[in-house]
C-alpha cells in the first residue's frame, strides 16, 4: 500500500510539473498568478514548482505584468536555450540527425550514409555517427529521440523487427542510453508521424485521422476522437501481413501473398525488374528506385504507370478495411510512393469507390503527409510530449546533464 501511495504521489508531481511547463509553452509568458489560474494548482504549489524550474534555469524571468492596479508580477518564460535534444530517423542505409533547442528550432543537421561495412555493425556505427555529429562543446543534451520503420516496444526502446536490415530484438534504446547517459525515446515512425500531423500538420483540426506509411512494410497510425491509439505491443498498426493473394509470393513471416510482398518499396522495385526483363528492346534501365519509378510514371512512362495502377489497386484493398473500421475524416499517406500522388490519389479514389459505400468516401480526404521531406521533425514530437507530461522534465530537474556534453 505504501508503494502504491508513493507511486501515486510521484505521478501527481510529474503531471503537475508537466502542466506548468505545457502552460508556459502554450502562452509563452505567464505570471505565477496566471499559472495558478490556468492549471488549477494552488499558489503554494506554483511557487514551489517555478522556484525549482528557475533554479535549474529551465524557466527565466522576462519582465513584469502591467495589468490592473495591484502589485506588479514577474513574468516567466521557458529558457529554450538551456538544453538541446537530438532527433533522428534511421532509414534505408542512412540516418538523418538534427540538433534542436527546446523551442523546436533546428541548430544543426546532417545525413550520414552507412557504408556496407558499417551496416554489418549498425549499432556501433550509429553510436560513432552520433558522436561525430554532436558539437564537442556547449551542448547540454536533454535526450535522444529516434524513429525507424519497424516494430518498437514503446517503453523499453527494444526494436522487435527492423525489416530493411532484418534485425530482431535489437537493443537500440538501452544501448544508446548506456553510451550517452541521457533518456532515449525510440518509436516506430508511423506512431511519431501521426502525432506530428495531429500536433502541427494535416490532422491538426481533424478528430479522426489515419496515417498509412508505405515503406519496406505498411504501418498505420490512428487518431480516434482526438486520441492517439497506442499499445504496449510493437505489433499494433502493422498491416504488412494482411493477406492480399492467398497463392501469392511466400513472405518471410511464413504466409503467402502478404501486403508487404506486393505493395512496399522493395516489392515494387522487384516487380519493375521482372517486367523490364521481359522487354529486351526497352530503353529503360534494368533497375529503378521507387523514387525514379514515380518520376517516370509522372512523365507518362507506360510501364511505370501500369505498376502504379496495380499498386493503387492493391493498396486500396488494404485501405478499404481501415476505412470501414474507423471511418476517418482524413487519410494521410506517407512514403516514396506519394511522390506520384498526382496520379496515385485519383487511382486510389477510383478503386475505393468500387469497394466502399459512398457515405464513407463523401467525408474522406486523402492527402500526403506534410513531414516526409523533414523526417527529424516528426521525431521531435516525442520530446515535446515527454516535457509536457513531466516525465522528461523531472529527469532534467534531478540534475541530469548539468555539465555540457561533448
Amino acid at each position: 500500500m505504501n508503494e502504491l501511495v508513493k507511486g501515486s504521489i510521484d505521478l501527481i508531481r510529474q503531471l503537475n510539473y508537466g502542466l506548468v511547463y505545457a502552460s508556459l509553452e502554450e502562452h509563452r509568458e505567464l505570471s505565477r498568478t496566471d499559472l495558478s489560474r490556468l492549471t488549477g494548482l494552488s499558489p503554494a504549489s506554483i511557487t514551489k514548482i517555478t522556484r525549482e524550474l528557475l533554479d535549474n534555469e529551465l524557466v527565466v524571468p522576462c519582465g513584469e505584468s502591467s495589468v490592473g492596479r495591484g502589485r506588479r508580477q514577474t513574468l516567466l518564460r521557458i529558457n529554450e536555450r538551456r538544453y538541446q535534444f537530438l532527433s533522428m530517423r534511421l532509414g534505408r542505409g542512412y540516418v538523418d540527425m538534427a540538433l534542436f533547442d527546446l523551442s523546436g528550432q533546428s541548430l544543426a543537421r546532417h545525413r550520414h550514409q552507412f557504408s556496407p561495412d558499417e551496416r554489418l555493425q549498425l549499432l556501433d556505427s550509429l553510436v560513432t555517427a552520433i558522436r561525430r555529429f554532436l558539437p564537442s562543446k556547449g551542448v547540454r543534451l536533454a535526450c535522444i529521440a529516434l524513429c525507424l520503420p519497424g516494430q518498437v516496444e514503446r517503453h523499453s526502446g527494444m526494436v522487435r523487427h527492423f525489416p530493411y536490415y532484418d534485425l530482431r530484438n535489437w537493443p537500440l534504446g538501452p544501448t544508446l542510453e548506456e553510451h550517452f547517459a541521457v533518456p532515449v525515446l525510440v518509436s516506430g515512425d508511423v506512431r511519431t508521424w501521426i502525432q506530428a500531423e495531429r500536433e502541427w500538420g494535416a490532422a491538426k483540426d481533424c478528430a479522426d485521422a489515419v496515417l498509412v506509411f508505405v515503406h519496406n512494410d505498411i504501418g498505420v497510425g490512428m487518431v480516434v476522437n482526438g486520441q492517439l491509439i497506442e499499445s504496449e505491443s510493437a505489433m499494433l498498426g502493422d498491416l504488412s501481413h494482411l493477406q492480399l493473394e492467398p497463392y501469392g509470393q511466400r513472405c518471410y513471416c511464413g504466409g503467402f501473398g502478404c501486403a508487404c510482398t506486393l505493395v512496399t518499396n522493395q516489392a515494387l522495385e522487384a516487380q519493375y525488374r521482372e517486367l523490364q526483363s521481359r522487354m529486351p528492346q526497352s530503353d529503360l534501365p534494368e533497375q529503378l528506385t521507387i523514387r525514379e519509378l514515380c518520376e517516370l510514371a509522372l512523365e507518362g512512362n507506360p510501364l511505370c504507370v501500369q505498376l502504379l495502377q496495380q499498386a493503387a489497386g492493391r493498396l486500396a484493398r488494404v485501405l478499404a478495411n481501415l476505412i470501414c473500421l474507423l471511418n476517418p475524416g482524413k487519410l494521410l499517406l506517407g512514403g516514396e510512393l506519394t511522390r506520384a500522388d498526382r496520379l496515385l490519389f485519383p487511382m486510389l479514389h477510383q478503386s475505393l469507390a468500387s469497394q466502399l459505400p459512398s457515405d464513407y468516401l463523401n467525408r474522406l480526404q486523402i492527402e500526403s503527409t506534410r513531414f516526409y521531406e523533414d523526417p527529424t521533425k516528426p521525431t521531435s514530437v516525442q520530446v515535446h510530449k515527454a516535457l509536457r507530461d513531466g516525465s522528461l522534465l523531472l529527469g532534467l530537474l534531478r540534475g541530469h546533464d548539468e555539465e555540457p556534453r561533448g
